[in-house]
């Protein structure tokens, strides 16, 4: 009785009107933030629409998920029995997309210290038959009618959005194998918008006269974050590769460390002191 049929749409519009909706969710929440009231049930009305739509978006991208996993689709909406449903290293993974934008994003008072928490929250109380939770239900219908959990559901919008962008990727990758989604979480997506940067220094470092054949090295650009990682170059013979990582103990070439000039560096100062202007229409590699 658990279980339906349903005919899904192919993977690649499946995780292309996901995305779609989730960046106009994004954009939504962005123009118009939940404010904060005296009276809680106040900021509970003002994110209802977002809320409600971040429910379904989770729902949804578990679902998606699970169908490109080949896997049974049940007709329910508890998150924690879609989620419970992933194999082990998927699980994982989100739980790696969930603790990475607790702590990257500055949330440490957030209360549910894990994702396993947060869904079963999120869930809420078991409805009358037992077969489903209500906590989606009970935001539902939060203008109208009393709570049906014990508890209220505890809901940030943006840890919904951040959930659901990270099983959109792993539906991506499970469909056709490409953008490791280990490398998107929030951490990587705020290293993407630091390599734009380190893209404009090095520019007007190697156009300003100053560049020179230097010895190999290891540069360090930004860090550390929270599990103690830096953005690194390393510049070997006629090559530079980039790194995301901590500095190895033992690491026997010279560190140089760049974090004070490229913090002090402007951009638009940077090109026109080598005479050009900065390039336009640069637009950011990564949405947050």
């Amino acid at each position: 009785m658990s279980d339906q049929t349903i005919d899904f749409k192919d993977p690649l519009w499946m995780t292309a009107w996901l995305d779609m909706a989730l960046d106009m969710e994004k954009d939504k929440l962005e123009s118009c933030p939940v404010k904060r009231d005296l009276m809680p049930g106040a900021e509970v009305a003002q994110g209802w629409g977002f809320v409600v739509a971040g429910y379904f978006l989770v729902e949804q991208s578990f679902k998606a998920l699970l169908h490109v996993l080949e896997k049974r689709v049940p007709l329910k909406h508890s998150l924690t029995m879609l989620y419970e449903k992933m194999d082990l290293e998927d699980q994982d993974l989100l739980r790696e997309y969930y603790t990475d934008y607790k702590a990257a994003a500055g949330w440490p008072q957030f209360p549910f210290g894990t994702l396993d928490e947060f869904l079963a929250n999120l869930d809420g109380d078991p409805n009358k038959q037992e077969t489903d939770h209500v906590g989606s239900m009970d935001w539902r219908y939060f203008p109208i009618e009393e709570s049906r959990s014990t508890n209220m559901p505890t809901v940030s919008i943006e840890f919904l959005h951040e959930i659901t962008y990270g099983c959109i990727r792993m539906t991506e990758f499970a469909a056709n194998g490409n953008f490791e989604p280990s490398e998107q979480t929030y951490s990587h997506r705020l290293r993407w918008k630091r390599l734009e940067k380190y893209r404009d220094w090095l520019t007007v470092r190697m156009n300003s006269g100053e560049w020179e054949d230097l010895p190999d090295r290891l540069e360090v650009y930004w860090g550390p974050d929270y599990k103690d990682r830096y953005d690194l170059r390393l510049f070997r013979g006629k090559g530079a590769c980039d790194y995301f990582s901590e500095i190895p103990d033992d690491f026997c070439l010279p560190i140089k460390d760049k974090r004070r000039e490229i913090d002090a560096f402007d951009v638009d100062a940077g090109f026109r002191s080598i005479g050009v202007s900065r390039p336009l229409g640069r637009s950011s590699t990564a949405r947050c």
